[in-house]
């Protein structure tokens, strides 16, 4: 059941309580939650978790919404806004009730390259909406930071898991990384700030009959558009590697270097091959998927972006890293696929131009 401040909140805007049987939670850092109410009102509420980031998140959610509504759109879709309190980090939408994200679409290998396209074309629009510079200015992001990835503070490392430690090891071993996040960062600032999403993630992607539905836009706000493109990329690289599943490979503890074969791999380096192998494969059935956003997203946006398509690769990169650290903060050790998706995160984070045509990304 919702907590009070979001029954309360919800009574007041007039839309009634919400009806036992129909009420929905979602996971994610903040506090999601969806039904029909005694009005009739099919309704989705979410409650930004984090002091830092209550009025903020919500007020650039509605700042998008103010934005968007004033300008003809033909692939952008997004939830109906119906109210919110940025006091209280309350903002509530209509609930699509019978969609699925394209996340879901991705992992049974059903997201159509012309369900990729009209991504794409959405994301345009997106970065080609006209908005005053002093309405939108750039408002970078604290992530990637290379600082991090050259030393922990204390109060980071007593708080870290054992999985997230095992990473932390194999990033500060390698300065190329924090080199390449410093790059990317300075090309980042560099770049003609559009508006971004600035936290996509393909779960975000709503599908509702045959419109995509683009959500959570607490992070909304001037920046590079090569985020936003990236984060679509990075989404598709991590799915094809973590989508092969855990419990076929052997842990990457402590007995990692045993029961070598006759040519002296251990299994643990056998299991990193067959999870590179697969996800080779996995990459290769999600390319045309790939390409057909490209071509959508320029089909749209037609404003020239020097090295769009390099930073993007570079940002798709940081977003393989960034989804290996939610996945080991919760973990005891870092298993054979997330070891990997490191390693693919790493190769397209320092040498992001081999790396455009592979991912189908020369129209961008």
């Amino acid at each position: 059941m919702p907590d009070a401040e979001i029954a309360e909140f919800i009574r007041r805007a007039g839309y009634g309580e919400f009806l036992p049987d129909t009420v929905v939670t979602f996971p994610g850092r903040n506090q999601n939650i969806a039904g029909t109410t005694t009005a009739g009102a099919d309704l989705f509420a979410k409650r930004v978790r984090g002091s830092d980031q209550v009025g903020a998140g919500v007020r650039r959610a509605a700042q998008f919404e103010r934005l968007a509504c004033g300008q003809p759109l033909r692939h952008l879709r997004w939830p109906v806004p119906l109210a919110g309190d940025p006091l209280r980090g309350i903002h509530v939408t209509r609930w699509l009730k019978n969609c699925h994200t394209a996340a879901d679409e991705v992992a049974d290998g059903t997201f159509a390259p012309e369900s990729a396209r009209e991504l794409g074309r959405a994301l345009g629009e997106l970065h080609s909406l006209r908005t005053p510079n002093q309405l939108l200015p750039r408002e970078p992001m604290p992530l990637p930071n290379h600082r991090i990835l050259s030393a922990l503070s204390l109060d980071q490392f007593v708080e870290s898991s054992a999985g997230l430690i095992a990473l932390w090891r194999i990033v500060q071993r390698d300065p190329a990384i924090a080199e390449s996040v410093r790059r990317l960062r300075e090309a980042e600032s560099s770049a003609a700030a559009v508006p971004v999403h600035a936290d996509l993630r393909l779960d975000q992607v709503l599908v509702d009959g045959d419109e995509l539905v683009v959500c959570d836009w607490e992070e909304f706000r001037g920046g590079d558009a090569a985020r936003d493109v990236g984060a679509v990329v990075g989404e598709f690289l991590f799915r094809s590697v973590v989508g092969i599943a855990d419990e076929e490979f052997p842990s990457a503890g402590a007995d990692a270097g045993a029961a070598a074969d006759a040519g002296g791999t251990s299994s643990a380096g056998r299991a990193h091959e067959e999870v590179m192998s697969r996800g080779v494969r996995r990459l290769e059935a999600a390319r045309p998927a790939l390409t057909a956003f490209a071509e959508g997203y320029r089909s749209v946006r037609t404003a020239p972006d020097r090295g769009l398509a390099v930073r993007a690769v570079a940002f798709a990169g940081w977003h393989l890293f960034d989804r290996v650290l939610a996945a080991a903060a919760y973990r005891s050790d870092l298993s054979p696929v997330h070891r990997a998706a490191a390693g693919v995160g790493r190769t397209a984070l320092v040498t992001p131009a081999a790396f455009v045509a592979v991912l189908g990304l020369e129209a961008v």
